[in-house]
This record gives structure tokens, sequence and C-alpha cells, in this order.
């Protein structure tokens, strides 16, 4: 089933995302809460919102590739901050989170994610020895591979990084804008709305 983000349905319809929000809480515009806590839209309810409303789409409604991303990361507001980072985009992502390198390592077997955000500092694995795991075994087929670390000043770490070779490295605090630029280069799509911002 394809969904739709509020801010993929702002884009279409031409408003703001917190237009998009007040037509959810007033039950206009019927939508289902993520475990994170993000409203998404089936694009069939979508679609009778658009013809109940005498409304056309501003862009024709593509269905780009999907892709799936796996995040493992122990805190909570980075999270956060990357589910409503990567619903500011039109990508079709299949999203999922893990808060250790343990589950996060199970995750990664069963979702076969496309790309795999993850943090060094984790409890029970850290992210240098997941990624050395990933790349020794068959669990998952070559994901890309971003890490987000804090730790950037600590030469263990630098040097930890240098051998374990990730695709793509961010250093918090990082910007929105820097993040899903450099979600959609490893995916290798572009979101209308990085296009319109440059």
């Amino acid at each position: 089933m394809r969904y739709i983000t509020t801010g993929e349905a702002a884009r279409l319809c031409g408003v703001g995302i917190n237009t998009v929000k007040r037509w959810i809480q007033k039950g206009e515009l019927k939508a289902v809460v993520t475990p994170g806590g993000h409203w998404r839209i089936t694009a069939h309810e979508f679609e009778t919102f658009l013809q109940n409303h005498n409304m056309e789409p501003l862009l024709p409604a593509v269905n780009p590739p999907s892709s799936k991303v796996l995040l493992i990361e122990d805190d909570p507001f980075i999270c956060s901050l990357i589910e409503s980072a990567l619903e500011l985009t039109a990508l079709d992502i299949t999203f999922d989170y893990a808060n250790d390198g343990y589950t996060g390592l199970m995750k990664v077997g069963s979702m076969q994610p496309d790309l795999l955000i993850l943090d060094i500092m984790l409890p029970e694995i850290n992210g240098l020895e997941l990624i050395q795991r990933l790349r020794r075994s068959d669990i998952c087929s070559a994901p890309r591979i971003l890490v987000i670390t804090g730790a950037g000043d600590r030469r263990v770490v630098k040097r930890g990084l240098e051998k374990a070779k990730p695709d793509a490295i961010l250093y918090k605090p990082f910007a929105t804008d820097e993040l899903i630029s450099c979600v959609e280069q490893q995916l290798n799509i572009c979101s209308p709305l990085i296009s319109e911002r440059l």
C-alpha cells in the first residue's frame, strides 16, 4: 500500500504542512499514525480527499521507487528528528528503527534495508563493530551506510571510521537539509523539494 507523507500532501496541494495537519486533526483528511508518532495518508484516502474538495494536485502523483531505511540510534530525539526530516521529502520510504546494535543487526537481516543510518556509540554492539559484522557476513546485500556521530573529534573514532569506510558520515549537530540531501544521495533519488530549494 502506498502512503503519502504530510510534506508530500502539502506540496501536491500547494499549501503549508500545518494546513495538511489541520485537515487531519479536523477529520477532513484520514491518516494513520506511525510508531514514531507521524501521520501517513494512503494514496486512496488522498485521492478521495482531492475529489471531495474539487482539488487537482499541482504535480502529477508519481510513485517513486520505494526505499527501505533502517535507523539504529539510541537517542529518541535524534530518531524523531530523522523521521521528521524524511517526512518532509516526497520519498516513498519504508522506515524502521532500533535503539541498540544487537536489535539493529537482527532488523537488518529481516528488513534488508537499502540504507542503514547508524550512530557509532550504541549499546550492545557499537556502530563500528556492526559495520564490520555486516561486511563479513551475508546478513544483508550491501546496504548503503550513513554514519551519524557526535564523536568526530575522538582519534579512536576517526581511526575506526577510516577502517570501516561507511558510504557517508554526518557529524552531530547536522541541519535537516544536510541530512535529506545525504539520504537522497545515498539512495540516488532527487526529491522535488530539494530541487526546488537549490
